[in-house]
């Protein structure tokens, strides 16, 4: 038995549980949780859209090239880089980090990639200067990329 197959028939049995223990609330849990759906499924129908294409147009010795062991320091740095710059969900990271592992990825770059993709978001800069001002903003996106790169540096030495 696989664990997806048992991760569901966990969650059937407590959805089970909850509706024989409060009908209301379960109906009003799965209706948040269609809405949840709703808002990150057509994000992941274009990460999944994405690595198709990624995967017939670019060959795997493009990413091999940029973001494998063989570049060293600057695959964690390029890793990150494209992290940055990607808009996508952190549901939808996770996915593509395991395509550019397939692809030619190393651990490193993956590690740049996940961290930054998840922490430092170009997106939200304004709103975050907005809120905390230039100082902190620019502080702590300078300070995260830094604790990345180590993470990236530990991880490509360690696998």
């Amino acid at each position: 038995m696989s664990i997806s197959t048992i991760y569901i028939l966990v969650a059937a049995g407590l959805l089970v549980f909850s509706f024989i223990k409060n009908r209301e609330k379960t109906t009003k849990a799965l209706m948040v949780a269609g809405r949840v759906a709703l808002m990150v499924l057509p994000v992941l129908l274009f990460v999944f859209v994405l690595m198709g294409i990624l995967e017939v147009f670019v060959p795997r010795e493009v990413f091999t090239s940029l973001l494998g062991s063989g570049h060293g320091l600057l695959g964690i740095v390029l890793g990150e880089l494209l992290g940055v710059f990607a808009l996508i969900e952190p549901a939808a990271v996770f996915p593509f980090a395991g395509f550019l592992h397939q692809s030619g990825a190393s651990y490193g770059a993956v590690v740049g990639f996940v961290m930054s993709a998840i922490l430092i978001g170009i997106v939200t800069l304004p709103l975050e200067i907005q809120q905390f001002g230039a100082r902190f903003t620019i502080t702590r996106n300078v300070i995260a990329l830094l604790l990345i790169f180590g993470l990236g540096l530990v991880f490509m030495v360690a696998l």
